[in-house]
């Protein structure tokens, strides 16, 4: 089996940083001593230096179509407020005033009886104290998105889990649900006070 040919290296001009590199001079290239330089139209030479008034002209000229399109090009491409932009720096505690519990919550956060460590970066597991007896393995998280604003979801826990704000309790169940401090939740049996710290 004969080896794959390479296509070979582009010509120079291909990418436009070529235009600013000066190619070397051998003496191949290198001009003859006793050469003149040869004025074209709209040039200068030493003997004919250049007027007020052409050098006005020269920097007046319109840039080239490949200048105008690699404005266009960097103008036109937008990044992903993802890459450009991190969710806002926030704290929030969870207190469970019957165990003494308190959990800081800067990140997002599994929580449970004996929750999974297998977590992806930037998540952590917080072992619930549960003298209850009602909070399930992993029982629910709270996560910010992008914008740092921070949701709650239950993982199908086997008592739930609740969101309580103005003596209303609004279970968390199928999707996650918008979090706002201040308010309590109830996981299992167990009442956290959730505030921005």
């Amino acid at each position: 089996m004969s080896a794959l040919p390479y296509p070979p290296p582009p010509e120079l001009g291909w990418y436009d940083e070529d235009a600013t590199v000066m190619p070397q001079q051998t003496a191949e290239t290198q001009p003859a001593a006793n050469a003149q330089p040869v004025a074209s139209a709209g040039t200068t030479t030493a003997a004919n230096p250049p007027t007020t008034a052409e050098i006005a002209q020269t920097t007046a000229q319109p840039t080239t179509a490949s200048q105008d399109d690699d404005d266009i090009d960097w103008e036109g491409t937008v990044l992903s407020t993802a890459f450009t932009a991190s969710a806002p720096k926030q704290e929030y505690e969870l207190y469970n005033e019957q165990t003494g519990q308190r959990i800081i919550v800067d990140t997002g956060v599994l929580l449970g009886r004996k929750p999974s460590q297998d977590l992806p970066q930037g998540v952590k597991a917080v072992k619930l104290d549960d003298p209850t007896r009602t909070i399930s393995r992993n029982h629910a998280a709270i996560s910010f998105d992008k914008d740092g604003l921070l949701w709650i979801e239950d993982y199908d826990s086997l008592n739930g889990t609740y969101i309580i704000r103005d003596n209303t309790e609004t279970k968390v169940e199928h999707e996650r649900m918008r979090l706002q401090a201040p308010c309590t939740i109830r996981i299992g049996d167990q009442f956290f006070t959730f505030e921005q710290r």
